[in-house]
Order: C-alpha cells, then sequence, then structure tokens
C-alpha cells in the first residue's frame, strides 16, 4: 500500500481512501464508508494525489 488516510463527509461519516500499487502495473484507488468499498482501477502509471483520489470520489462520499 501505498498510501491510506480517513476524512469526515459533510455528512458526518468517516471516509477511508486507499492508492494502492506501483509504477510498473498501475494503481488501484479506493475508498470505504460505511462498510461499502469501491474500487476505480486504472491502468495509469502515474500517481494521483491525495486530492484528484478524493475528487474521484466525490459524488460516492456525497451518498449519491
Amino acid at each position: 500500500m501505498i498510501d491510506s488516510w480517513t476524512k469526515k463527509s459533510a455528512n458526518g461519516k468517516t471516509v477511508t481512501f486507499k492508492i494502492e500499487g506501483d509504477r510498473k502495473s498501475g494503481f488501484v484507488y479506493s475508498a470505504g464508508m460505511d462498510g461499502r468499498d469501491i474500487k476505480e482501477i486504472t491502468g495509469s502509471l502515474k500517481v494521483l494525489t491525495r486530492e484528484d483520489v478524493e475528487i474521484m470520489f466525490a459524488s460516492y462520499v456525497a451518498g449519491r
């Protein structure tokens, strides 16, 4: 794992974000909240910033 962090969403729930992978095989980005997890698998060899990952999952965190 490369990075993992938590934030409170606007509705007060804790969201866990993770970045996993490497530059050779690509990266997997995930967000988890209330026992639900979603993953965005990319073939990108460039790692996204924390802010980029949070933006990618913004609608999920908002409950949409």
